[in-house]
């Protein structure tokens, strides 16, 4: 059997998308030591595709949104602080699951420890604090046991529903979460794979099934992530009262020690925080949201088993994925190396961690935060309110059970100015803003009759799961926009499941 051209060892540099001169990952400037490796030299054919594809969707939420941003921090103002029932709805049945752990029987804790991070050095008149909150839990419906709020050393004040602190209590617990998913969780969703992707474009010939498969997961990343790690357009500002949007409770620099803790982790609290390993990412199936993570994982690594049968049937020690593994596992905490790539069933998962965590759990994670951290009715036209993220809090944490007595509403612990950025940063960073084509549509550059198979196979299996998903969580991001016939159908093909990072 003659070998494909893909497979031969010492291809021209013209076989390569950037003729072999990079990106290629770099120490983080920021925190070298704790940071997955950035980016820092994107290529200008992926920048000019940012600022035409996203960067003008900022423009125009710069331009035009900042009169409905003002009318829905008015409207989140008024709110009131969530019911217990949201509170437990928002804390166990969303995104915000993902920091929801099992301690012993049927108590279930969410602890926000990394707070402690940033607590010493928020925005003057704002507050952030590392609470924890205890649930039980009784078959698949959980209560609210607790908050508990550090007080000094290790006492620890107790909130639990009914006291005059409760409301307080609970603003807090929402913001941890909101701080914990969004630059703790979440960034390991996104950095790493930078590694993954810079490499794959610099190493791998573009006829090469490996290639193939991850470019067409691989189109915004590399400059949506520097753009927001090392610009000033971003939701990290060095200076967020400068700002339209920043609606953080601390600067860039200091949220950024949070991403430290989803990378190279905390060695204080390893059980809470470990180091990141490529090859065991998060779906914890005891939990809703956990289990559509790992249903949809399953269609991926079907796919990514045939890929990689058909590279290693035709070249069983190619020598582009041997380099391709060297170079990333010497970047990436976990990846497998030229020798562990070959061990049957690597290749396959490595392949499927990528375009599952580059498409269906990032994506997931902003249609969740967007529209479950909310009220469950829709706010003014339509829209969902950001108030009950609670990103800026500007009343202390509790010390004693009387504290916060008068916490009703949300502009009792929020400023109008707190809220108005909110608003913007989840129009123009948080919600979801799906570009064609979506998962579901994405196609390969294959030229192998079994992949192009393969693929059809694929587009089915998702589509079978999504039905599972659904009844499971009828709320999980959708993965088709529905009837191209209905006059929302654009607006609903924004919110489905996206290719690639994009926002």
């Amino acid at each position: 059997m003659k070998k494909p051209q893909w497979s031969q060892p010492d291809l021209a540099a013209d076989q390569f998308l950037y003729q072999r001169k990079g990106p290629w990952p770099q120490p983080s400037p920021s925190y070298p030591m704790e940071h997955a490796p950035e980016i820092l030299n994107i290529p200008p054919v992926e920048t000019l595709l940012w600022n035409q594809a996203i960067g003008s969707r900022y423009f125009k939420t710069l331009t035009f949104y900042p009169g409905g941003a003002a009318a829905n921090a008015v409207a989140g103002s008024q709110l009131p602080i969530p019911s217990d029932a949201e509170f437990v709805r928002m804390m166990t049945n969303s995104v915000h699951a993902r920091c929801l752990k099992n301690v012993e029987g049927n108590i279930w804790v969410s602890r926000f420890y990394a707070m402690d991070l940033i607590a010493d050095a928020t925005l003057q008149g704002t507050y952030s604090w590392p609470v924890n909150c205890v649930f039980s839990r009784n078959g698949d419906q959980f209560s609210c046991v607790s908050i508990n709020v550090p007080v000094i050393a290790q006492q620890q004040l107790e909130v639990r529903p009914g006291d005059p602190a409760w409301n307080l209590a609970k603003a807090y617990a929402l913001q941890g979460a909101s701080y914990i998913g969004l630059f703790v969780v979440h960034p390991a969703l996104h950095f790493p794979m930078d590694t993954v992707n810079a490499i794959t474009k610099t190493a791998v010939p573009h006829t090469h099934p490996l290639f193939q498969l991850l470019s067409a997961h691989s189109s915004y990343a590399l400059a949506v992530n520097n753009a927001v790690l090392e610009t000033e357009d971003g939701v990290l500002s060095s200076n967020p009262p400068g700002t339209w949007f920043d609606p953080l409770t601390a600067t860039g620099l200091v949220i950024k020690r949070m991403f430290g803790a989803g990378y190279a982790g905390l060695p204080e609290r390893p059980d809470l925080y470990p180091k990141y390993n490529y090859m065991t990412p998060w779906m914890d199936t005891s939990i809703d949201y956990g289990r559509c993570l790992s249903l949809y994982f399953e269609p991926f690594l079907s796919f990514c088993t045939t890929v990689a049968s058909e590279i290693l049937k035709a070249s069983p020690n190619d020598t582009y994925v041997e380099r391709w593994a060297n170079y990333i596992s010497a970047n990436l905490y976990g990846f497998p190396d030229g020798k562990e790539i070959f061990v049957p069933g690597v290749l396959a998962k490595a392949l499927a961690i990528y375009m599952w965590d580059v498409t269906v759990s990032h994506a997931a994670d902003h249609y969740s935060y967007a529209n479950d951290i909310t009220p469950q009715a829709p706010g003014p036209a339509g829209t969902n309110l950001a108030a009950w993220k609670f990103l800026r809090l500007r009343v202390p944490p509790p010390k004693e059970l009387s504290d916060g007595a008068g916490v009703k509403l949300v502009g009792d612990v929020c400023e109008p100015d707190d809220l108005y950025r909110a608003e913007m940063a989840e129009e123009m960073f948080f919600k979801s803003a799906t570009i064609w084509p979506n998962l579901f549509d994405t196609t390969y550059a294959f030229t192998s009759p079994q992949l192009l198979q393969a693929q059809l196979k694929f587009h089915a299996d998702l589509k079978i799961i999504s039905g599972k998903v659904a009844a499971i969580m009828p709320n999980f991001m959708p993965l088709v926009a529905g009837d191209p016939e209905d006059p929302k159908y654009s607006e609903r093909y924004s919110r489905t499941i996206s290719a690639s990072i994009q926002y």
